[in-house]
């Protein structure tokens, strides 16, 4: 058998590159190279080759050896690979993370600035002061609110003063949209008073023509029984004289 000049990389479509993991991984294959090195000096030495003294493995032996420090070696390489690309795999979703915590810091960075700058509205509005929402206040309120000793007495006050303004508003809105639907129902009052003026003037205006024709012909009958009047009772003329006959005829 002859052994091979150079080794190159294994295919990636060699079996033992494609080898399962075993459960339990072999152990490392470096303390038998050695051995295998000086079995294999043994038949490539030229100083060895023809004394008899030198013990020589055969060489379906040292394949068989060559192959299994191979197959081992092919093993841990897997496993290797195997481990790098989970490793990779876990920093990847650890870098993933690391991201999402740093975006997620930056968020809350900006929301605690937001909040330092934040400014109440409620400082913006009419409210009255603390004495007269207090003497003005019903009793229910003043029992809700904690001792005044109490740290979250003034931040109690605040949220019963801006209810007690809110529930205000409430009514006036309450008030305002009564108001606007009133003004609705007199608006539609209005607008159905005004069709029916405008109905009713139509029918007065066809009235007050019918009433007018039919004047004028009262007028006309009147007119003509008049003049019916005047000629039956004026005298008819007499006829004129009779001419005498003259002398000469």
């Amino acid at each position: 058998m002859v052994l091979p000049s150079v080794i190159s990389e294994p295919s990636p479509i060699d079996p033992l590159v494609l080898l399962p993991l075993p459960n339990t991984l072999p152990s490392s294959p470096i303390s038998d190279l050695d051995p295998l090195l000086s079995a294999l000096e043994a038949h490539l030495s030229p100083s060895s080759t023809n004394d008899p003294n030198v013990t020589k493995l055969p060489i379906p032996v040292l394949t068989a050896l060559m192959r299994q420090i191979t197959r081992r070696s092919q093993v841990l390489l897997n496993a290797a690979r195997v481990g790098a690309a989970e490793a990779r795999e876990e920093l990847d979703g650890v870098d993933g993370d690391l991201r999402g915590v740093e975006y997620e810091r930056e968020r809350v960075k900006e929301e605690i600035d937001r909040c330092m700058e934040y400014a109440p509205a409620y400082e913006e509005l009419d409210l009255p002061d603390i004495e007269s929402f207090l003497a003005s206040a019903d009793e229910s309120v003043l029992s809700s609110l904690p001792p005044k000793d109490d740290e979250g007495y003034e931040h109690a006050v605040t949220i019963a003063r801006l209810e007690n303004e809110l529930n205000e508003i409430t009514k006036r809105e309450a008030h305002l949209a009564q108001l606007t639907k009133d003004r609705d129902a007199l608006i539609r009052a209005k607008k159905e008073i005004k069709i029916k003026f405008d109905a009713v003037d139509v029918h007065l205006t066809g009235f007050g023509r019918s009433a007018n024709a039919v004047a004028a012909k009262l007028k006309d009958v009147a007119e003509i029984a008049g003049s019916t009047a005047v000629a039956s009772s004026t005298p008819a003329p007499s006829p004129a004289p009779a001419m005498a006959p003259s002398l000469s005829s």
